[in-house]
């Protein structure tokens, strides 16, 4: 993890997008396949930036806040897309904060259910 000046100074600098040489072959049916890196993912996801001490790619918040969620491997490349997999975080991510939202509910209804409770028993 980067330490609190490494960190500021990546945030000053901007998010760092420099060429990745990854490039994968597979073998299809009919014909091989390559696929390559392409830096014009950068002006697509503005988002997108390189870790060069991981050698992984990340969200530039995650990066910068040293989190794990959106790191990817080199050695993925061919296996889950990118979107895939920043994806099904997103949709991890709704589905968390639907419990939540349903737990929150679940509790201010009982607080609601004892507030008509005590109104309607003054006495108790």
């Amino acid at each position: 993890y980067y330490t609190y000046e490494i960190r500021t100074e990546i945030k000053r600098l901007g998010r760092p997008i420099p060429d990745l040489i990854i490039s994968k072959t597979d073998v299809g049916k009919s014909r091989n396949y390559s696929r390559n890196f392409n830096s014009s993912v950068y002006d697509r996801f503005k988002w997108l930036c390189r870790c060069p001490k991981r050698n992984k790619l990340f969200c530039f918040i995650c990066l910068v806040m040293g989190g794990k969620v959106h790191g990817l491997k080199k050695g993925v490349l061919g296996k889950v897309d990118i979107r895939q997999q920043l994806d099904s975080a997103y949709r991890e991510n709704i589905r968390r904060h639907n419990e939540n939202v349903d737990k929150n509910r679940h509790i201010l209804n009982q607080i609601i259910n004892c507030i008509k409770f005590c109104e309607t028993n003054p006495g108790l």
